[in-house]
């Protein structure tokens, strides 16, 4: 059967067995992805996965079940799964099943024209992608990745107060990373680009992107130890708010696990720093007119200029801090339960271009590259030392590569030490349900450990 006349056959079945509060939580993916090594497809691989997450209120207790099965025997499944959870539940904690119908904002995050695309015209454009970097320049020796992607999801949320929504998204994306040498040793770069049309992904561009990066990087060597001016690239500044998003959501800064906790309306940051959500970005990769409980989204300044203006809340923590959600409920799939998440998260653009902002850097390093940021990075504390790769800056222009080199340092003074934003703006992959990005940042002082 289909998911509505499962959702039907559920919910009549529920109301039999007494239950008053429940919904459905279901997605659907198809993911499309290759590799190509050598002139040859290396990987191929095409899935799809469709699940239904159940989940009712029984005496104050959330129960919660899924199923990949839509058949009379998986509702039997589910009812009984919600009742025996509920009943073995022993968290005070109370969560809410969504009693609103709200107005929900039309998102585009869905493109016919790729759905359109064959796999002949995507194993092609992976094709001619390594085959324009090998041609890049005659430094390159190997391409150590050259792969592409599309993936599509759809969503929806029914549930006994009325809420029938559903969304559908796609993207594609396309990654190279070539290897070149220069002498006995060897540099590499990655680029990537992501799109909704397969016209989006232009081989050539790509490729010598990469190649051209990979080259810069020929020659690098440490610098001395001490505290720098820095300039953290787009993608750099993307990836730190990524591995720090955690402390902005409410339910950590409820388990103590933030100390952005108690903190709205307080100044966190330098007047530079507007930090905002959007679920609502055209072609955003986070996208959703709503969020996993249901409760239409909306775009919001989580920090303005500096100041905190709120935390992003779902339906239970906005309980607990006597506040409306922010529609901010996430649920990644139908086994998950519910969390807080944000969605397309970036830092707002500023009044100066790279070159500009590298210009008022002067004398410091450009930071083009960090490794390590799950294990040399504490979400909770905010502190951070991180490999890194980058550039010395001399008199507003790149001079020389640097490597060997770690960062170090605390996120939430790093916020405080912003003296400028670029006006860049670039998002990084997409990480879990959420899409970070960022423009440049000035930073006034960072430590770096050379040699």
């Amino acid at each position: 059967m289909d998911i509505r006349e499962f959702k039907e056959k559920l919910f009549a079945k529920a109301e039999e067995s007494g239950l008053k509060e429940y919904e459905i939580f279901y997605s659907k993916n198809e993911n499309f992805s290759i590799n190509v090594y050598n002139n040859e497809l290396d990987k191929y691989s095409v899935s799809e996965n469709m699940g239904v997450g159940f989940r009712a209120s029984v005496t104050d207790k959330m129960g919660y079940a899924y199923t990949t099965k839509l058949d009379e025997e998986s509702i039997d499944f589910l009812i009984k799964s919600v009742l025996d959870n509920a009943a073995n539940i022993e968290n005070e904690e109370k969560e809410f099943i969504y009693n609103k119908v709200d107005n929900y904002k039309e998102v585009k995050s869905f493109s016919e024209a790729l759905m359109r695309s064959t796999s002949l015209e995507k194993i092609d454009l992976a094709l001619k992608l390594e085959e324009a970097a090998k041609a890049a320049s005659e430094k390159v020796i190997n391409i150590g990745y050259c792969g592409l992607g599309c993936y599509t999801e759809e969503r929806g949320i029914y549930n006994s107060y009325g809420v029938n929504v559903t969304h559908k998204s796609n993207f594609i994306y396309a990654g190279i990373n070539p290897v070149v040498s220069y002498g006995q040793k060897v540099y590499n770069e990655m680029a990537y680009v992501i799109g909704y049309d397969i016209k989006d992904i232009k081989p050539e561009v790509l490729a010598t992107e990469a190649v051209k990066e990979a080259e810069k990087r020929i020659g690098g060597t440490s610098v001395t130890s001490g505290k720098y001016k820095v300039v953290l690239r787009n993608d750099v500044a993307a990836e730190l708010l990524n591995t720090f998003a955690g402390a902005f959501c409410a339910d950590n800064a409820q388990k103590g696990l933030s100390l952005f906790k108690d903190k709205e309306g307080t100044i966190v940051a330098s007047e530079k720093v507007t930090l905002i959500d959007n679920p609502l970005m055209e072609n955003g990769l986070a996208s959703t007119p709503f969020d996993g409980e249901g409760v239409a989204t909306s775009e919001k300044a989580v920090i303005d200029k500096g100041s905190l203006v709120t935390l992003l809340h779902n339906l239970k923590t906005a309980e607990v801090a006597k506040v409306k959600t922010t529609g901010n409920a996430s649920r990644p799939s139908y086994a998950s339960a519910i969390s807080v998440a944000p969605t397309n998260f970036y830092f707002k653009t500023g009044d100066y271009s790279f070159e500009e902002l590298l210009d008022k850097l002067g004398e410091g390093l450009l930071i083009t590259d960090l490794a390590g940021t799950h294990a040399g990075a504490n979400p909770i504390t905010g502190d951070f030392s991180l490999a890194a790769k980058g550039f010395s800056v001399s008199g507003g222009k790149i001079v020389k590569p640097v490597e060997q080199i770690t960062v170090a340092g605390n996120f939430y003074q790093l916020l405080k030490e912003i003296e400028e934003v670029g006006k860049d703006l670039k998002f990084i992959l997409p990480s879990g349900s959420s899409y970070y990005g960022s423009p440049s940042i000035l930073i006034s002082k960072l430590s770096v450990a050379g040699k």
